[in-house]
C-alpha cells in the first residue's frame, strides 16, 4: 500500500512538472515584440500540507485577449547608425546607407545593405525620393565668363597626396590646373588631417611660379577601402549639416592657400535624395568661393556607357550644378575592363553628352584621359619599363596579363577631339606617367596643343 502511495506522488509531480512546462513554453518563452510582461507563476500547496495534497499553480500577468497595440518608434536616419563594412549586425539593427535605412534580418558583417537578401530596405523614411526638378527645367547658362582665362583651353590633371616624391613629373609648362587628390571628408561635416600637406605646399608654389593653379580636390572613391559615397551622404544630411560641412571644406581650401575647390563626390544619384543634397551642397560652395574669387570644379561621370548609352546616374548632376561650377572633369575611363577601358569612341561619346545633350558651353567641359591600364590597373610609365614599344599602342602584355591603355597616338587624337571640340583634358593622374620625356603622356598633350596653335 505505502508503494503505491509513492507512486501516485511520483505520478502527480511528473504531471505537475508536465504541466508546468507546457505553461512555460505556451506563455513565459520569449517572444518577438512582445508588448507586455510575461505571465508569473507560483507553485503552492494547499493550507494541508499533507504530503498526499496536489500542489496549485497560480499564473498572474496573463495576457488579454485583445492586447493592446504599441506604435512603433519613428525611424530617422539620425537614429540609426552609418553602416560600415567591418563591424556586425544582428537581426533587427538598422542602419544608414547612401541616403536610406536598412534592417538586418540576421546576423551580417560586411554585406552592402542596397545588395544583399540579409538587408530589409526600410527606404526614405522623410518621404518618397526625388529628382530635383532642376535637372529637367532649368536652363544652362552658355555664356561667356568675363575671366577670359577659364575659356583657354585647360590641362588639368591629379596629383595624388599618396605620392609625395613624384612632383618632378609634373611639368608646370603644360598643365594649366592640378587637383591635390585628396581630402577626406568624415560624416560629421568635418574633413580628416590633409595628407601631406608640405607636399601640397610645395605644389602650389610651384604651379604658382608657372600662372597654373591648384585646387583641392574632396573625396575619391574610397578611403581605407570603403567607399565614401555614404559619408558625403550623412555629412550632408540636413540643411545645417550641409553648410557646416561646406564651411570646412572652404576653410582647409584658405588654410593652405588653394586656388579653389574640387568636388570628387562619387557619385551622387538619380535615386533617393543624393542629387538633391549634392545641389544644395554645391551651390553652398560655388556662392562661398566665387565670393573668394576662388573656382569650383566637379569631378562627373562619364555621361555615356562604353556602348554609347546614356549613364543614367549622370543628371544627379543637376543643371543648377552645372550652372554653379567653373568647369567640370569627365571621368571618361572604366568604362570596362579590356578595350571597353577608355577607347577614342567612348571619350566622343561622353564629350557629345555634356555639351550636346546637356548643353554645357565647350569651355565648361573638360575631357578626362586615364594614365593607366585596366584590368592590371598598372600605371603606364610601370607597362613601358616592361614592354619598351608600349608608347606605340594601346593593348601590351603586361606580367602575364593583357592590359588596355591610352598610348601616344590614342592621347594625342583625344587632345585634338578636345581642343576641336571641348574646353580642356583631364589627367587621372600624373604620377603615372614615364620620366622619358619622349614617350611621356603628358608630353604628347603638350605637343599636341602647341601643334594646333601653330597651325
Amino acid at each position: 500500500m505505502e508503494k503505491k502511495k509513492r507512486l501516485y506522488y511520483a505520478l502527480g509531480g511528473f504531471l505537475v512538472g508536465l504541466l508546468t512546462a507546457s505553461i512555460f513554453w505556451l506563455y513565459v518563452r520569449p517572444r518577438p515584440n512582445a508588448d507586455s510582461p510575461a505571465p508569473e507563476i507560483t507553485i503552492s500547496p494547499d493550507k494541508d500540507t499533507d504530503q498526499s495534497s496536489t500542489p496549485t499553480i497560480v499564473l498572474t500577468n496573463l495576457p488579454s485577449e485583445k492586447p493592446t497595440a504599441t506604435k512603433t518608434p519613428e525611424l530617422t536616419e539620425n537614429s540609426a547608425s552609418l553602416w560600415e563594412k567591418t563591424s556586425v549586425y544582428t537581426g533587427g539593427d538598422i542602419v544608414s546607407y547612401q541616403g536610406c535605412l536598412y534592417r538586418a534580418k540576421w546576423w551580417t558583417q560586411g554585406e552592402k545593405p542596397d545588395s544583399s537578401d540579409v538587408w530589409e530596405d526600410l527606404g526614405i523614411v522623410d518621404g518618397k525620393p526625388t529628382i530635383p526638378e532642376d535637372t529637367a527645367n532649368a536652363p544652362i547658362n552658355a555664356s561667356i565668363p568675363k575671366d577670359t582665362e577659364l575659356t583657354d583651353f585647360k590641362v588639368v590633371g591629379y596629383y595624388p597626396s599618396w605620392k609625395p616624391n613624384k612632383l618632378s613629373l609634373v611639368d608646370f609648362d603644360i598643365v594649366t590646373h592640378v587637383c591635390y587628390a585628396f581630402a577626406i571628408p568624415k560624416t560629421d561635416g568635418t574633413l580628416r588631417d590633409l595628407e601631406n600637406p608640405e607636399t601640397a605646399e610645395t605644389l602650389i608654389q610651384s604651379a604658382h611660379a608657372s600662372k597654373a593653379k591648384v585646387l583641392l580636390s574632396i573625396g575619391g572613391w574610397s578611403y581605407n577601402d570603403t567607399p565614401l559615397e555614404n559619408v558625403f551622404m550623412e555629412a550632408s544630411s540636413t540643411d545645417e549639416k550641409t553648410e557646416y560641412f561646406a564651411e570646412n571644406i572652404i576653410a582647409m581650401c584658405d588654410k593652405y592657400g588653394f586656388d579653389g575647390i574640387d568636388m570628387d563626390w562619387e557619385h551622387p544619384r538619380v535615386d533617393g535624395t543624393s542629387a538633391k543634397q549634392y545641389e544644395t551642397l554645391m551651390l553652398i560652395l560655388s556662392e562661398k568661393l566665387h565670393a573668394k574669387d576662388k573656382l569650383l570644379t566637379a569631378a562627373v561621370l562619364s555621361g555615356a556607357t562604353a556602348d554609347g548609352n546614356i549613364y543614367y546616374d549622370a543628371a544627379a548632376h543637376t543643371n543648377a550644378v552645372l550652372n554653379a561650377v567653373d568647369f567640370i572633369n569627365i571621368m571618361a575611363y572604366d568604362g570596362g575592363d579590356g578595350e571597353r577601358h577608355s577607347p577614342y569612341q567612348f571619350a566622343v561619346d561622353c564629350g557629345t553628352y555634356w555639351k550636346e545633350t546637356r548643353g554645357l558651353p565647350a569651355y565648361k567641359v573638360v575631357l578626362g584621359v586615364p594614365f593607366y591600364a585596366r584590368p592590371s590597373w598598372a600605371d603606364y610609365g610601370t607597362i613601358l619599363e616592361s614592354v619598351p614599344d608600349a608608347y606605340s599602342k594601346d593593348h601590351s602584355t603586361y606580367n602575364g596579363m593583357d592590359a588596355y591603355y591610352n598610348g601616344m597616338d590614342t592621347i594625342a587624337k583625344k587632345t585634338g577631339y578636345a581642343i576641336e571640340n571641348l574646353g580642356g583634358i583631364m589627367i587621372w593622374e600624373l604620377t603615372q606617367d614615364t620620366y622619358n620625356t619622349e614617350k611621356s603622356l603628358l608630353q604628347t598633350i603638350g605637343n599636341t596643343i602647341s601643334s594646333v596653335s601653330q597651325k
